[in-house]
């Protein structure tokens, strides 16, 4: 598959990443945070598992590798999962999927920590323009400095360490098991907690089941869930994860857009010029990874000269 294909992907998952933060708060009316992560990602686990029967690929793994499925699926599915349902009900939206995806930050240091990675000056000045947008960000979003901002900052936050995290336990995996079924899997063990949390802590809390809330839950758990994941694991396995991460980014600032569009948010001059940041940012690492691509081009083509 060519780069160009594999960018277009991830501009696919941006896309559905910044449209599900504003789904999750247009569906939290209608059920509390446990029941509705719960649902999400044990709908998306289930059907991953069914298409790989479909498929005939093995829906069991191998006994040594299940500690690090039960693993993922507890940190980038229970924890994560519950830290940003519960950020989006006391935030607004738009304010969630900034802090909700500072990976960026997160996933370069801990993949110069345990990958081995370069943190490059092109990386540099992307964390530089990146920390300045969410800074700006963080601004407007704190400027009342109400309890349910700071709480709701704080499940932002924890959201994203996970799934930082997450993202290194895949990228440690690497090719040797079916991302299909590892990704199935890890959706399924991940959303039997958040049920079961539910279950304790609300079950009192009134459920309404009706054609929106239905669709909500079946597009974030199939298209934001199921296939997002999947996609996303099957980059993650065969990129650098510092040149993915930038691409995180650019989630805020869809994020914010739908969020304006959707819920008729209002987009502060702060916000507006962290967005700049944010997409310069973007820009420059992938300029540097572009001129890098071209340079070993040119590099091998001389090798094979002489």
């Amino acid at each position: 598959m060519t780069t160009t294909i594999r960018t277009l992907i991830v501009f696919l998952i941006t896309a559905v990443y910044a449209v599900c933060y504003p789904a999750i708060k247009a569906g939290l009316p209608f059920a509390p945070p446990f029941l509705f992560g719960g649902l999400r990602a044990l709908i998306g686990g289930l059907s991953l598992l069914l298409l790989a029967a479909v498929l005939g690929k093995p829906v069991l793994l191998p006994r040594r590798s299940w500690w690090r499925v039960i693993s993922l699926g507890l940190i980038t599915t229970t924890f994560v999962f519950s830290a940003m349902f519960h950020a989006i009900g006391v935030k607004s939206a738009g304010i969630a999927s900034v802090l909700g995806n500072t990976q960026p930050l997160i996933v370069m240091i801990l993949a110069a920590l345990f990958l081995s990675e370069r943190i490059t000056r092109s990386k540099v000045l992307a964390l530089v323009l990146g920390l300045g947008g969410i800074a700006l960000f963080s601004y407007s979003a704190w400027k009342s400095a109400g309890a349910s901002d700071i709480s709701g900052g704080a499940f932002a936050l924890a959201a994203s360490g996970g799934a930082s995290v997450g993202i290194l336990i895949v990228k440690r995996m690497g090719m040797r098991l079916d991302l299909l079924t590892i990704t199935g899997w890890q959706l399924t063990i991940g959303g039997l907690p958040l049920l079961a949390l539910y279950a304790v802590a609300e079950r009192e809390a009134p459920v309404i089941w009706n054609g929106t809330f239905v669709g909500l839950l079946l597009f974030l758990s199939l298209v934001g869930t199921a296939l997002v994941t999947f996609l996303w694991y099957w980059i993650v396995a065969r990129e650098d994860v510092g040149r993915l991460s930038m691409f995180l980014f650019l989630v805020p600032v869809f994020g914010m857009g739908v969020s304006a569009l959707v819920f008729r948010e209002k987009v502060s001059i702060l916000e507006g010029i962290g967005s700049a940041l944010i997409v310069a940012g973007v820009g420059a690492a992938a300029l540097a990874y572009e001129r890098k691509g071209i340079s070993l081009h040119f590099d091998k083509k001389r090798q094979i000269r002489e």
